[in-house]
């Protein structure tokens, strides 16, 4: 049997680590991005950036690799104020997009998350595990974005195609 999906691997996204309360961080970042989620384990989209919500008093930046700067210039992480904190984290983990048809089958293979829609919706974003490791999942698409410890993405690219190859 073969799998009607496309896999795009190690892609890079700009990231921020935000931690702190959402009325301090809302204050702070005002100007540039208009709200934060308020619903745990969901994500906004603010143009190409996404703004994720995985905890209490914890958020991440998600944006195109080529916005980094722009986000560093924007953000000032240097100058926020001691009660939130914003932390340039794009280096530490691989992106990898699964789209198509047959994406909650890989999924369902890769992951012990339930990704039904009706638990799992469109604007759903979490820490939880794809082939073992910690993995932070979101829809995307017709399927799912994932990313995970840098270090790991040869082994997670090796496990995607011995997943399709059956």
């Amino acid at each position: 049997m073969g799998y009607d999906v496309k896999i795009e691997r190690n892609l890079l996204h700009a990231l921020f680590d935000l931690k702190g309360s959402s009325k301090d961080l809302n204050s702070y970042m005002k100007e540039h991005i208009a709200s934060l989620p308020e619903e745990p384990n969901s994500y906004v989209a603010h143009g190409t950036w996404k703004i994720l919500y995985l905890g209490i008093n914890h958020w991440i930046l998600l944006a195109p690799i080529d916005e980094e700067q722009k986000l560093l210039e924007l953000l000032k992480p240097e100058f926020c104020p001691a009660s939130i904190s914003i932390v340039l984290i794009s280096d530490t983990l691989k992106f990898f997009r699964i789209n198509g048809v047959n994406a909650d089958d890989i999924m369902a293979v890769a992951s012990p998350l339930n990704l039904n829609a009706d638990a799992f919706t469109n604007n759903s974003a979490t820490f939880s595990e794809v082939f073992g490791l910690k993995a932070l999942i979101m829809r995307h698409g017709d399927g799912y974005q994932f990313g995970i410890d840098q270090s790991f993405g040869d082994m997670i690219s090796d496990y995607l195609d011995l997943t399709i190859a059956t």
